[in-house]
């Protein structure tokens, strides 16, 4: 034969088989760090030889028992069962090594240091949440988020209120909230995400955010599997001191915060809330957010005037005495939980 008709692949047999074996010699020093183990998970997959060569060193391979030791009892406790959906090993010998291996294997290919968490507070509650990462979630009252932290991404569903995230910055791990029909995604920032009935609110106080159209009601694995990389035609960007609010399918409304009203927007860290000419019916509507029982304005003519003043978290009593002194409004329990406000005879 001519040597120079010859073509060499690039990887070759004897190439894999090298592979193989130094990544069994990486396993074998129980020492396999998590960039290492994405590294092999990544050259499994590359080709369907790679799998097959790792398995054929493992059955030969002296010391397998040793390797399995640094796996957990678990996974080595169900090796029979997994055998079973695998194809099997026509030679009696070999069972044993190969069945180690199996387990070894679906080791290597679970999720790497996926954690994920849910967190609820219920009306007058607020918690505040620091990650490994250094980011710290503050949810606010009645409110609902699921997290999936891995080390691809960090992820947050909004499913109900309303939250301000500090996220730490890793260029390498997009932090990523969605809510409603909306994707966020923080640029080393810090940001309010508020998912009321009729729309999102974001705003911004630090940094930079990118908003993006999502499906309504998707579950954190559909978000996961999206490619935040790519730039949609409809995608919107918020700086420091901007809000933007949209409702379904619409067109974000972006507006500039000033610094004053930025304070009242965030006053609920602080366990107040602040009021600047602000229409009653819009602070009752914020009031009730916070408080076991309802207020309810019986008269529309009432929904316009005109409220200032600061009030501790919970305190729906000192804004009824401040509206029936100054308003000439009375108020009426109905029951435990509603109280009616009206105007004076």
């Amino acid at each position: 034969m001519n040597p120079s008709n010859n073509v060499v692949p690039l990887h070759t047999p004897n190439k894999i088989d090298e592979e193989a074996s130094i990544w069994l010699v990486r396993l074998d020093s129980g020492n396999l760090s998590e960039q290492s183990r994405k590294e092999l998970k990544a050259w499994l997959a590359a080709d369907e030889r790679h799998q097959v060569a790792l398995k054929a060193m493992a059955e030969i391979w002296d010391d397998m028992d040793e390797i399995l030791n640094n796996i957990d009892e678990k996974a080595s406790s169900n090796k029979i069962s997994l055998w079973a959906v695998l194809k099997p090993v026509t030679a009696p010998a070999m069972l044993a090594a190969s069945i180690s291996f199996i387990a070894l294997f679906i080791w290597l290919m679970m999720p790497l240091d996926v954690t994920k968490n849910s967190y609820i507070t219920v009306k007058g509650q607020q918690i505040e949440t620091t990650f490994k990462d250094g980011s710290i979630i503050h949810l606010n009252t009645d409110s609902h988020i699921e997290t999936e932290f891995s080390a691809e991404k960090r992820l947050v569903k909004l499913i109900k209120g309303e939250a301000l995230f500090e996220v730490a910055h890793d260029a390498n791990r997009p932090f990523i909230v969605y809510a409603g029909d909306r994707l966020v995604q923080a640029i080393g920032t810090k940001f309010v995400v508020h998912l009321k009935p009729k729309n999102i609110q974001v705003t911004v106080t630090d940094g930079k955010v990118k908003m993006s159209k999502v499906h309504h009601n998707a579950n954190i694995a559909d978000i996961k599997a999206l490619d935040n990389t790519v730039i949609q035609k409809d995608d919107v960007y918020l700086t420091k001191g901007e809000k933007a609010v949209v409702a379904e399918n619409k067109t974000p409304t972006l507006t500039h915060v000033a610094s004053d009203n930025m304070t009242r927007e965030l006053s609920w860290l602080d366990g107040q809330l602040i009021f600047d000419n602000e229409a009653l019916f819009d602070v009752i509507e914020e009031i009730n957010r916070y408080i076991d029982v309802t207020l309810v304005l019986k008269e529309p003519s009432l929904h316009d005037i005109k409220i200032s003043g600061r009030f501790e978290l919970g305190d729906s009593e000192a804004l009824i005495e401040a509206l029936e002194l100054s308003f000439n409004i009375e108020s009426q329990r109905l029951g435990s939980n509603k109280i009616l406000l009206t105007k004076k005879a």
